[in-house]
């Protein structure tokens, strides 16, 4: 005769596998096409960097945004990584990028070409943008916080 314990743990194994298994992340990898400032073609794939915003198309910071990204990642292996239920926008699914174990995302926002989006990002880029911030960037004034993003957070007031 089985054991309680032995019993219980029968139920978690039948109760865990008649549960709906969790949707993984798509990876895509390859060589990217630089597309704009926040988005790459790998292969048939567009893909919109994760949780950044970037200058307007055209404007002086997106265009130099465009060939830091191309001197960056352009001749290197990327990978990103997409929630296969995402909706696209712009045309493109959005994903986190990486190249050698690094955030795409996070590095163009601490070169001061983008800045965090905390609507997209829940402040993942917060601490980049306040490096590029403190290395001279004006991100304010470089890349406008589009309505899409939400408002910057204010900081706390001093208790007097």
């Amino acid at each position: 005769m089985a054991t309680p314990a032995i019993l219980a743990a029968l139920a978690v194994v039948l109760l865990a596998g008649s549960a709906p298994a969790a949707v993984s992340p798509e990876t895509v990898e390859g060589f990217p096409e630089i597309v704009g400032a926040a988005t790459v073609r790998i292969g048939v794939e567009t893909i919109r960097l994760h949780g950044i915003a970037t200058a307007p198309l055209g404007s002086p910071v997106e265009i130099e945004a465009r060939g830091w990204l191309h001197r960056r990642i352009a001749a290197r292996r990327v990978y990103c990584h997409f929630d296969p239920t995402a909706e696209k926008q712009e045309n493109a699914r959005s994903g986190v990028c990486e190249i050698e174990g690094l955030d795409v995302s996070a590095l163009l926002v601490e070169a001061g070409m983008a800045i965090d989006c905390p609507a997209r990002s829940k402040g993942r880029y917060q601490v980049q943008q306040q490096r590029a911030e403190a290395a001279g960037f004006k991100m304010a004034d470089r890349v406008p916080l589009p309505a899409s993003c939400g408002s910057v957070p204010k900081k706390a007031a001093k208790k007097g």
